[in-house]
């Protein structure tokens, strides 16, 4: 099988790395065929080896995806009614509803019933669901906590996180194409702070507009990867599969490896015991991961910010404060 080496999908940034894994978790469940991943360690891009011989026939394969969304689709492959929309105004002033902004980001003594509701709206959505958030661990709010790869602003909610990329890359395929080769930026779109790049100030604006500008098919590919981590939490903090608790920091903390692993293997080694802060560069070794990248979330307004890269290791905080939960 060819071995493609993605010119965009850097593996030492974020939003890069996270979109590689969303690349391979789509074609792993569309082609009958392995599709492995692994990186360069000479350019740290992402390397896939697969039966598609190059960008365009990957694209092609994505945009067949893409295709299979109706207008109320939010995650391909289950019910358009998941993630739940909030209720309308009618509805609450009728008693027919709660007023509940996000309805997925329930106080935690209600999750069981948000579990039995996701179970009747479809089957397909729990793994959805246990990837989003989690009763083991509360936000300030008392409500179910969510995975630390969201981190909503303003209106957004569970179902925007999905429901926006996937209308960008639906509106516009060749930011499919893109994703994989150059990024192009888009006005008006968070790229869900998965990348801190996203946020420009009227200085870095070409036409000199504040505005938040993103990268739709890359941000797309991301949220796809959210079931390939486990979502617990001891109580209090959550616990994810990539984030750390280190030095009064909450870090995001992901290997490069140089072995092409097909996606099972891919998910065991995102989980391994050794992919941590302190780890030592024998036991990397042995992983055939030639190195380890952070980030963190930057507190902005009432969000914990963008997904910004971190030096590796992550120097100690000067004025250090516990993490919070989103």
């Amino acid at each position: 099988m060819p071995t493609l080496e993605l010119p965009a999908l850097d593996g030492h940034d974020p939003l890069g790395f996270l979109a590689a894994l969303g690349l391979q978790c789509l074609l792993t469940d569309e082609l009958p065929d392995p599709v492995r991943l692994s990186f360069s360690p000479l350019t740290g891009r992402a390397l896939l080896d697969s039966p598609l011989p190059d960008v365009e026939a990957i694209t092609d394969v994505l945009a067949g995806i893409v295709a299979r969304a109706s207008d109320g689709t939010a995650i391909i492959g289950v019910h358009d009614d998941f993630p739940f929309r909030p209720a309308n105004a009618a509805d609450v002033k009728a008693g027919r509803a709660d007023n509940q902004k996000d309805p997925i980001r329930t106080p935690r003594h209600l999750y069981p019933a948000l579990v039995e509701r996701t179970r009747r709206c479809d089957p397909r959505a729990l793994p959805w669901l246990r990837a989003v958030v989690t009763d083991l661990a509360v936000d300030k709010e008392g409500r179910v906590a969510l995975t630390p790869f969201c981190a909503p602003s303003g209106k957004q909610s569970v179902r925007t996180y999905f429901t926006k990329p996937l209308e960008e890359v639906r509106r516009h395929p060749a930011h499919l194409h893109h994703a994989l080769t150059r990024w192009r930026r888009t006005d008006n779109f968070t790229g869900e702070y998965l990348d801190h790049r996203v946020i420009n100030d009227a200085a870095h604006h070409p036409q000199g507009q504040s505005t938040e500008r993103g990268v739709p098919g890359a941000t797309w590919l991301a949220t796809q990867t959210l079931p390939l981590f486990t979502l617990t939490g001891d109580g209090h903090r959550t616990l994810s599969t990539l984030w750390h608790h280190h030095n009064n920091r909450y870090l995001m903390i992901w290997p490069l490896w140089t072995h092409p692993l097909t996606l099972t293997p891919t998910q065991t080694l995102l989980n391994h015991p050794h992919i941590t802060p302190t780890t030592n560069a024998p036991s990397l070794h042995n992983l055939t991961v030639f190195t380890l990248a952070a980030a963190e979330r930057k507190p902005l307004r009432k969000s914990l910010g963008p997904l910004t890269p971190t030096p590796w290791p992550p120097p100690p905080l000067r004025n250090p404060k516990p993490p919070q939960n989103p």
